[in-house]
């Protein structure tokens, strides 16, 4: 067992290198009574020595504290990992696992798929060394387009998630039509020519309707002429003939099949009868050999008009899992919505930074394995989850603050001039923790010194710190350089001199104008950085004018 001191001093120290320079008395204390067995009557001696101990320590600059440590226990420089959350273990596992995900491309992947549809499948796939699917849904020519079948696919490698497997259902109309037919002969499908109007009269009333007892051969007849385009669209639809009286109204003779003329972005106009999600769903899994499904619990109708399919199919139902909703902040806001603000140039387009499309947040700096934590912290509980931003932006933080060069910018600037400033420029290191970052210089002109607005009003007659700089007391507009040491309580704010960049931080709310250290001009569109005090961003472009995305604080 070390001795007390000894303990005390390492956890100290590894406290501090880990919180930026200040160890926390609280978190030794604790850290120490988990290796140090004592009597509880000797816990005020040692949170004494603590205090003292931590109180040494602060006083340290961060480069002593690494030093000392490292002559104490190298070992403890290294961080441990906490455990990464794991997936629970499936149920029904028999041989090989196949996963699949099925958007519809009416429009880019958003951050709801991610968190559920889209990490679930994919990681249990993974999980068990088995195979990944993206099927395309675009069996609805009235909302396919042709060009989202391409983003769906660009934004899921920006994830680094690659299937093994691509299945277009619109090149399986054939399957469907066979699977129909076989179903129409059993009398399990029948044609109905009510409108929406009367049949969700019959519906609500728990009627039949008069079409289901027309007979087999009528539906057979009214397939061929639709399959062959002489019915019209919205003459006639194709439906599973359950039961008018069943307790859920939408388990009551639910459509199967409807007639479309609209030109479908890849097969033209080649068919004119395409099955809904329901039919296309329960064909495409058993024909994919999909074993383990992931669905939210709102469709828990549908798995029950899927499994009837597969019964009249006489296939396998593969094992579905149920899973809550989950209500993203904010106001939410369909696809369609979003096309029409594009359309009127009230968004950007697609990557807009109020959106929650990948595009959008990946543009905005969030990172892939940022996503994939918080889909694995939502998990797959049938409980609604509320998800908020900061479970996203907790998991991004972790990813990007090594990543991210610390640099200055300032919001509403105001000039003031320092007496007592006689160095043209400073060295710094682009990140503190992180060396192998490199050094910037920054220009120093002492008549041209920018804080912000709000350090202005807030310091005025106080004595603040210039980061890297040294201590300043400000009157009026002027300021001057003074030899006081450093106080931990000192307010110590970014600056820039001239000359400096321009820079736009363009934020989901609005667009902030400000100003940056020179050697923003070197950045990279793609870089990411951390503005201090102001937040981290991703650089959207380099020019007169520095462009950078917000990510978050």
């Amino acid at each position: 067992m070390k001795k007390l001191d000894q303990l005390i001093l390492e956890t100290s120290l590894q406290n501090a290198v880990f919180y930026k320079g200040k160890a926390n008395s609280k978190a030794v204390f604790g850290k120490v009574l988990s290796t140090y067995k004592a009597d509880k009557k000797d816990f005020p001696k040692i949170e004494k020595l603590i205090e003292q101990t931590v109180a040494k320590v602060n006083k340290m600059d961060k480069m002593k504290q690494e030093e000392e440590l490292k002559k104490m226990n190298p070992k403890l420089l290294v961080r441990e990992e906490k455990k990464q959350e794991e997936l629970p273990p499936l149920p029904d596992v028999k041989g090989k696992i196949i996963t699949r995900f099925a958007p519809s491309p009416t429009g880019p992947l958003m951050l709801h798929h991610l968190l559920r549809a889209v990490f679930l499948n994919y990681m249990y796939a993974k999980k068990y060394k088995g195979n990944f699917i993206l099927r395309i849904e675009d069996t609805d020519p009235a909302n396919t387009k042709k060009k989202y079948y391409d983003w769906i696919k660009q934004d899921l490698k920006k994830l680094f998630v690659i299937w093994d497997k691509l299945v277009i259902e619109s090149d399986d109309m054939s399957r469907y039509y066979t699977a129909a037919e076989k179903m129409i002969e059993n009398r399990d499908i029948y044609s109905c020519r009510c409108s929406p109007d009367e049949f969700k009269y019959l519906k609500s009333m728990k009627t039949d309707c008069g079409c289901r007892d027309i007979g087999g051969r009528k539906t057979i007849e009214d397939w061929k002429k639709a399959v062959e385009g002489r019915i019209g669209e919205g003459e006639i639809v194709f439906r599973l003939k359950t039961s008018m009286q069943d307790p859920n109204p939408a388990m009551r003779d639910p459509i199967l099949f409807r007639i479309s003329k609209t030109k479908h972005p890849t097969k033209g106009r080649k068919y004119n009868v395409w099955p809904l999600y329901n039919f296309a769903n329960a064909v495409e899994d058993h024909y994919n050999g999909i074993t383990h499904v992931f669905r939210g619990k709102e469709h828990e109708h549908n798995t029950s008009i899927q499994n009837i399919i597969y019964n009249k199919l006489g296939l396998k139902a593969p094992t579905v899992l149920n899973f809550g909703m989950i209500y993203l902040p904010g106001e939410k806001i369909h696809t369609r919505d979003i096309r029409k603000r594009i359309d009127a140039n009230e968004l950007s387009g697609w990557d807009d930074p109020s959106l929650t499309t990948v595009r959008a947040l990946l543009r905005r700096g969030f990172q892939p394995e940022a996503f994939k934590a918080a889909a694995l912290q939502c998990g797959i509980t049938k409980n609604d989850i509320r998800f908020s931003w900061e479970i996203l932006e907790s998991h991004n933080r972790k990813i990007i603050d090594p990543k991210a060069k610390r640099l200055m910018v300032i919001i509403d600037p105001i000039k003031i001039s320092v007496t007592g400033l006689k160095v043209k420029k400073i060295e710094a290191q682009y990140h503190p923790e992180f060396p192998k970052k490199g050094k910037k210089i920054m220009p120093v002109n002492p008549r041209e010194i920018y804080i912000s607005g709000e350090d202005f009003k807030n310091l005025k007659n106080k004595i603040f710190r210039l980061k890297e700089l040294g201590n300043v007391k400000l009157i009026g507009k002027r300021g001057k350089l003074r030899e006081d040491k450093l106080d931990r309580k000192m307010p110590k704010i970014q600056w820039v001199s001239s000359p400096n960049v321009k820079v736009k931080i363009i934020k989901p709310d609005g667009v902030i104008d400000a100003i940056g250290e020179n050697s923003m001009k070197k950045l990279r569109t793609g870089d990411l950085i951390q503005m201090e005090r102001v937040g981290f961003g991703r650089v959207d472009s380099v020019g007169k004018t520095v462009n950078v995305f917000y990510t978050h604080k």
